[in-house]
């Protein structure tokens, strides 16, 4: 039969040629026409086949005699009626499954594979290396003959050799499963030559509408080839066989023809060169009519009457890309400013937003572009990893619709990540992490929750479960056993000392909920399912649990809230995502079948299968921007063409070869069988193409075209263009504009697109003015004003409120703040300490009830806990069995010590210490510092002539428990502030005069008390035990004569000393206490009475002179007070009580984090809500409250100030 070739560069019109050669060959009856196009654009192509014919009226456009196919729908057109392809075709997924399975049985076979058959991504490079080969008509055998060759090496050999063996397992597999071998072009090749006659390998006796035993006749048929610059050696076997029973045309972007010789590989249309040649060849070979080439021209591209429908420009940037590519004079005749446009962006967001703003100008544009749609315009993009994260939310924005053409992966689908955190349960005994991902995807719903009726709620319902689940099993470390055991877990609360109890009965039975739901769902599938005994029931066990756990209900639910949204990609991909997971399954359960079941291997297969899974998407047909690879350009493809992203590294492109063969090993192959069958050289085939890539991007516009870079890019900097867009710019006399970031001085007709954009553009602007002290410009003014008229002005009076935001708090009305914190406030000192740090946090923290989410581990809250149980515990033993601490010996202090750790680590709230071999270290440690602390306080008991009166003193109101009175001031508002807490200890001494009391505060880091601190109230807790314990006095010690001895903290910790510092002497000092104490000599002996002369006390600030006189020590002096100055700082501590109830309720609320001048301290520098309160100190309505670093006169002469007002 014949060929014929339609040449033409990338200026002519291709398409008429082909539609002018279809309808010439229609015009007779009985024949019929074939185009064959690419399959990525199939769709694309058929589509503008169909208009075309349409235009040029052929009645048989959509009949059976003119149709659209690829190379492999051509092959199904043809063998569906000949059981040739009834077997049962292996996917990629099954292909992998079979793959693996052989693996593992060779390894002990593989010798260079072994070690990479369980490498990431090594079956993904076999089943590709085997699909080239069928592409390339490459066989097993050809594998042998490589490496039997002279010029191969011996490592060669043996690689070669293993991939025969490997391949031709694989084979073998296939065909006792039935499974399609061959390739359907193959097939369809040998089908049409008729070489399938008596060919032992299809089997003869299967149903057939069709006969084998002769080819059909293609006499009558025309196969237009269209859209190729070249084939793989599969589909020039086709072509061949096509040349010689049918007629062929076959249209190539070449600029002449090569019977006798190939291009050089610097020529621009080289791979169209090279394919003519090849193609011409075999025809010349094959004796096939050869017509003569239908050369098409510039001139005669089109009809006179359209003769103006493309611009000289286009012409005249084919002409320059085509001369400067053979390294010819080039002179330039006609402008191409209009045309083309080349921008330099500053980064590639802003880039995005350039060219919608420029979609938007031109689709307003009627005069220019009267006619033009959303579908006539088009991006390329040459890095679709960093341009594509910016166009749905820009192009949204602007108002823009757009079809990205990309391949969407399955992997992120939450059907694969249910099904990765499921297994992860299994393989890592279940985790928390991994527990809660799969209750996260809220694809399985426990049956409680499951409602067809209104599956929100019950969904909404058990995301709260999630919640409050996740927050404590946090706290608790509910992982592993906690989840397995059919036991209901025990929720425990570490409190502080002054804060309110929660009772957690309702939350241990909530959240048990789940935990017994998964338990009886999930822990017993995967106990199940490990004791499967053969791969086929584990498939059951499987597939029955996902029905059971209303995996598929779920997934229905989304796809139907999907449709109801309109969102039908997303409904189609949890149809597909869903159906895909039974597919594998089924594949699974045919290939693995009655073997014995391998958890492992399970879970690789599925998850490997479904990760690599794509999305099927419909191509678009509406009118939307098409997105498309840079590399699928093509000439005349849109009318506009934007093309961003041109910088250096992206065009040319660096090529990489990730194939098995290395490029050497591939030219072996092509020199050891002289064309007849053809490895590509990726790297060097890729190379070449890339001019010819950017001449298709120069051709693809027919109106305007306009090519782009970014010259910043997350870390990189100052990126050059590309060098191809470097040669336009120089040569075709093109101005490179700078769009820069939107300014004050920016033509809004360069910027403005949609009126949602015009809000993000005008707030920009106006934040711009008012830094600059400026007025927005009058025409930036004007659109506002348009704007806040239009139907966005709701949404954009909202934006526009952030230009006079202040990060002030909004107050409280009075009846908001009663609500809050009720007619009277309940607070305890450590509360009203927080109050005057920051005002805002305390708001946050007790207003709200915020607080961070609680961490399992031993936090400062659980070991002050424990402190102060112990060392109460203890003293209270002491008091019980009636024994002072001068009496106390070191046996009965070690046996006290021992009976109160044993009852504390015995209790459920202190299981964390048994949790591992760490925590059981850390327990030791704790018992360690119990022991250290109580041979202080013995040792202390010895030398002081104060003694424990008692310990652990409530007042006020304290988790549900009532103390003594307390504090309680009365309020302006009728209410009462009710203050309470807990005094760790109040100890009294008596003499023949006086009874004095002083107060001790247990703390687990070290804490020295500051004046200040307490003057401007971040110190409060001291002097409100003191004069809580005075008030009390009668309830404490039975007398209300008594005399304030101080107030004082003892640090809770076992010292580390140096080998030096060992003595007994210097470790008590290590717990000196430290505070407020009175000034009264006639005390000073009873806090030591055993102190030496000229020597300080290890227990309080005191000293004996060499005369044997109790004084002050030298650096305590301003830490001793009169009981006049107690007074004061009693008066003015509920004074600073009493102003924050008062400030409370009054709803005013200020964010004023407390700054200490003295030693730089923040309230702000450790506050766990920084991101609610944005306190920035750079905004000038945000100032620290800066407290004045005030000596002890000062201090004192304020107070005596206020007692004097």
């Amino acid at each position: 039969m014949s060929l014929r070739f339609i040449l033409g560069d990338g200026r002519c019109r291709h398409d008429q040629a082909v539609i002018e050669n279809a309808k010439s060959w229609l015009e007779k009856d009985h024949q019929e026409v074939f185009f064959l196009v690419p399959n990525y654009n199939k769709f694309e192509r058929e589509r503008e086949i169909l208009q075309l014919l349409k235009e040029d009226r052929v009645e048989d456009f959509a009949s059976i005699r003119a149709q659209v196919y690829s190379f492999h729908r051509l092959a199904w057109f043809y063998l569906q009626q000949t059981g040739l392809l009834s077997q049962n075709a292996i996917t990629e997924n099954g292909a992998s499954m079979i793959m693996r399975k052989l693996l593992l049985e060779l390894e002990e076979e593989l010798v260079l594979y072994r070690g990479e058959i369980n490498k990431a991504g090594f079956i993904q490079q076999l089943l590709a290396f085997y699909q080239e080969m069928h592409t390339s008509r490459l066989g097993i055998e050809d594998l042998l003959a490589g490496g039997a060759a002279p010029s191969a090496t011996q490592d060669e050999e043996k690689k070669y050799s293993e991939l025969a063996i490997i391949f031709q397992r694989f084979e073998q597999e296939l065909l006792e499963r039935a499974l399609q071998v061959e390739q359907p072009i193959t097939l369809l090749t040998r089908f049409l030559e008729g070489s399938l006659l008596g060919d032992s390998s299809v089997d003869h006796a299967m149903p057939t509408t069709v006969s084998l035993n002769k080819a059909p006749d293609l006499s009558h048929a025309l196969f237009i080839i269209s859209g190729f610059s070249a084939f793989s050696t599969q589909e020039q076997q086709l072509i061949q066989v096509l040349m010689k029973r049918s007629h062929v045309v076959i249209d190539l972007i070449l600029d002449r023809g090569y019977p006798q010789e190939m291009p050089t590989p610097l020529n621009l249309f080289y791979e169209a060169g090279r394919t003519y040649y090849q193609l011409i060849s075999s025809a010349r070979d094959n004796q096939v009519n050869i017509y003569l080439d239908q050369k098409l021209s510039v001139n005669q591209e089109v009809d006179k009457e359209d003769e103006g429908s493309i611009p000289q420009a286009y012409k005249e940037v084919e002409t320059f890309w085509r001369q400067t590519q053979s390294q010819a004079n080039y002179h330039q005749q006609t402008s191409v400013k209009d045309f083309l446009a080349v921008w330099k962006v500053g980064n590639p967001e802003e880039e995005i937003r350039q060219i919608a703003a420029s979609i938007r100008g031109m689709m307003s544009d009627k005069k220019r572009y009267p006619t033009l749609r959303y579908r006539d315009i088009q991006l390329l993009i040459a890095e679709p990893e960093v341009y594509h994260q910016y166009i749905p939310k820009i192009f949204t924005e602007f108002e823009i619709p757009f079809y990205i053409d990309e391949e969407q992966m399955m992997a992120q689908h939450p059907l694969v990540e249910f099904l990765n955190a499921f297994f992860a349960c299994q393989s890592y005994g279940f985790r928390l992490n991994d527990i809660l991902r799969l209750l996260r995807t809220e694809l399985y719903l426990p049956a409680a929750y499951r409602s067809e009726a209104d599956w929100l709620v019950g969904r909404d319902q058990f995301r709260k479960l999630v919640d409050i689940t996740e927050n404590k099993a946090l706290a608790h470390d509910f992982q592993g056993a906690s989840w397995t055991r059919n036991e209901d877990w025990e929720l425990i609360e570490y409190l502080q000392s002054e804060e309110e109890a929660v009772d957690k009965v309702d939350l241990t039975a909530y959240t048990n909920q789940l935990r017994r739901a998964f338990k009886q769902d999930v822990v017993d599938t995967l106990d199940w399912l490990t004791a499967a005994r053969t791969n086929r029931d584990a498939v059951e066990l499987l597939y029955r649990f996902l029905l059971n756990a209303g995996v598929e209900q779920q997934l229905r639910h989304w796809r139907d809230q999907a449709i109801q949204q309109g969102k039908l990609d997303q409904a189609r991909n949890h149809e597909q995502a869903w159906q895909a997971l039974m597919d594998l399954l089924d594949e699974y359960a045919t290939i693995y079948g009655d073997e014995p079941f391998d958890f492992a291997l399970f879970e690789d297969v599925l998850l490997t299968g479904l990760e690599n899974v794509t999305f099927g998407k419909i191509p678009t047909a509406i009118d939307q921007v098409n997105i498309n690879r840079l590399d699928l350009a093509r000439p005349k493809q849109a009318k506009i063409t934007f093309a961003p992203g041109l910088n250096e590294t992206a065009l040319p492109r660096k090529m990489e070869n990730k194939t098995l063969l290395t490029n050497e090993e591939r030219q072996h192959f092509n020199q050891l069988f002289n064309g007849e069958k053809y490895l590509r050289d990726t790297v060097v085939e890729g190379s070449v193409k890339e001019p010819f890539a950017f001449y298709s991007v120069l051709l693809s516009a027919t109106e305007h075209l306009s090519l782009s870079y970014a010259v910043n890019f997350d870390t990189q900097q100052n990126i050059k263009m590309s060098p191809y867009l470097d040669r336009v710019v120089k040569h075709l006399d093109v101005p490179l504009q700078e769009r820069g970031i939107l300014t004050l001085v920016s033509d809004p007709r360069d910027y403005v697109g949609s009126y949602r954009g015009l809000i993000y553009q005008i707030n920009n602007l106006s934040q711009q003015a008012q830094k600059n002290k400026e007025n927005l410009p009058r025409v930036w003014e004007q659109l506002k004003q348009a704007l806040l008229r239009s139907e966005w002005t709701d949404l954009a009076a909202q934006v526009f409120e952030s230009q006079t935001h202040q990060n002030i708090p909004i107050p409280l009305s009075q009846a908001q703040a009663a609500a809050l914190y009720g007619p009277s406030i309940y607070s305890s000192i450590s509360q009203m300490e927080t109050f005057y740090q920051c005002e805002y946090k305390y708001f946050v923290s007790y207003g709200l009830r915020l607080k961070e989410r609680e961490v399992y581990g031993l936090n400062p809250a659980m070991t002050g806990e424990f402190f102060h149980d112990a060392l109460d515990r203890f003293v209270k033993v002491l008091i019980a069995e009636n024994i002072s601490l001068t009496q106390l010996t070191a046996d009965q202090r070690v046996q006290f010590v021992e009976v109160v750790l044993q009852e504390i680590f015995g209790e459920s709230r202190y299981r964390l210490l048994t949790s591992s071999a760490r925590m059981n270290f850390i327990r030791y440690q704790l018992g360690k510092t119990i022991q250290r602390v109580a041979w202080a306080l013995a040792k202390q008991g010895q030398k002081m002539h104060f003694s424990p009166e008692k310990t652990e003193v409530l007042f006020g109101q304290i988790a549900g428990s009532n103390g003594i009175n307390g504090i309680e001031l009365p309020l302006s508002s009728g209410g009462k502030l009710h203050v309470r807490g807990k005094i760790d200890r109040v100890d009294t001494a008596k003499t023949e005069e006086e009874q004095w009391l002083s107060v001790v505060d247990y703390k687990s880091s070290s804490r020295d008390f500051d004046l200040s601190e307490a003057y401007y109230g971040l110190a409060m807790q001291l002097i409100t035990y003191l004069d809580v314990a005075l008030t009390d006095a009668v309830q404490l010690v039975g007398s209300p004569k008594v005399r304030p001895a101080g107030a004082y903290y003892l640090h809770v910790h076992n010292p580390l000393l140096d080998g030096q510092e060992a003595s007994e002497e210097e470790r008590l000092k290590r717990f000196k206490y430290d505070g407020l104490f009175i000034d009264e000599p006639a005390v000073f002996p009873l806090l030591d009475e055993e102190v030496e002369a000229s020597k300080n006390s290890p227990v309080f600030p005191v000293r004996k002179d060499k005369n044997g006189n109790y004084q002050k020590t030298t650096q305590a002096k301003n830490k001793f007070y009169t009981e006049e100055e107690l007074e004061l700082l009693r008066k003015h501590n509920r004074k600073n009580m009493q102003q924050s109830g008062e400030k409370l309720l009054s709803g005013e609320i200020a964010l004023n984090p407390s700054y200490k001048l003295k030693d730089k301290k923040r309230a702000c520098e450790f506050c766990p809500f920084r991101s609610i309160c944005d306190f920035d100190v750079l905004l000038k309505e945000n100032e620290y409250h800066r407290l004045e670093n005030l000596s002890k006169d000062e201090i004192i002469h304020r107070l005596r100030e206020e007692e004097d007002e």
